[in-house]
């Protein structure tokens, strides 16, 4: 099982990329959907859970800004693309076994 990103594009032309599970079967790859990442590859980025606790009460702060976001990123080791930040979103994928945190 190779989970790897893939790109797509829809009917209007927006660009998306999805998980998708490749394996091969009777010598065919045969591609399995496995979740959404987003309109940027970056979006969506796998984080380790022991690592992102120690930031998760700084990162719920209501008046948190852009600059204190930045920084808690950088610490982390997350390279993203959005900007400003309007949603943070910590994602427990269970049928991966992986946590996620996507930024919008």
């Amino acid at each position: 099982m190779t989970v790897i990103p893939v790109k797509r594009k829809s009917k209007s032309g927006k660009v998306y990329y999805n998980l998708v599970d490749e394996k091969r079967v009777n010598g065919k790859v045969v591609q399995n959907y496995v979740g959404y990442l987003g309109k940027s590859l970056n979006s969506k980025t796998e984080v380790d859970p022991d690592q992102l606790v120690k930031y998760v009460s700084r990162l719920l702060k209501k008046g948190i800004s852009q600059e204190e976001i930045d920084e808690i990123l950088k610490k982390i080791g997350i390279d993203y693309d959005a900007w400003p930040i309007t949603k943070i979103i910590i994602e427990n994928d269970l049928k991966l076994q992986k946590v996620f945190l996507k930024l919008k």
